[in-house]
């Protein structure tokens, strides 16, 4: 199976036609939450991230990284206002598409219908590892495994988000890195 990053090239080709190529600075809001999200964001360069409050504290959900996709789900499916904030961590060029156009373009094309679901079945896994990690793997393991989907993510991505992503506190996560 494919991963995410594998269908960047052929997404961009065979989706031209509906891509906004939007560029967005490091710290820059690019969805809100309690409002819907129309818009599915593939990362061409950069790093975002989505997020919501819980108790006045700011919790990391997912990133997305070079290659990679990121909405607010709940809102972008159910077309409903979302929990998820999303922000870049830096400056980043992304190409955004919007869900009504997505669909649309879909139905004018339904030789598309295979690579989107490739495409969404690679997400899924994804997310499937993310929440199998969570609960079979130690912190130390979860962090691993961050760091080789992402080298550079020390770079780009600050402690308190990375903590936040692995639920775990900074604390711990000074220990694990100190090891």
């Amino acid at each position: 199976m494919n991963s995410v990053k594998d269908f960047r090239l052929q997404i961009a080709e065979n989706f031209a036609p509906i891509l906004v190529e939007k560029y967005f600075q490091k710290g820059e809001t690019i969805h809100s939450a309690d409002r819907v999200c129309p818009y599915l964001f593939l990362v061409n360069e950069g790093v975002l991230r989505a997020f919501y409050f819980k108790d006045g504290k700011d919790i990391t959900a997912h990133f997305a990284f070079t290659g990679e996709a990121i909405t607010a789900p709940d809102s972008f499916i159910l077309e409903k206002p979302s929990k998820y904030h999303i922000e870049a961590l830096e400056d980043s060029r992304v190409f955004c598409v919007n869900n009504a156009d997505l669909e649309n373009y879909l139905d004018d094309n339904p030789h598309l219908e295979k690579l989107t679901r490739k495409f969404t079945q690679a997400i899924y896994l994804e997310l499937l590892e993310r929440i199998e990690s969570l609960v079979f793997l130690s912190a130390k393991e979860r962090y691993e495994l961050l760091l080789k989907r992402n080298r550079n993510l020390l770079l780009s991505v600050n402690l308190g988000h990375i903590a936040s992503y692995l639920g775990i506190t900074q604390e711990t996560l000074s220990r694990i890195r100190a090891k």
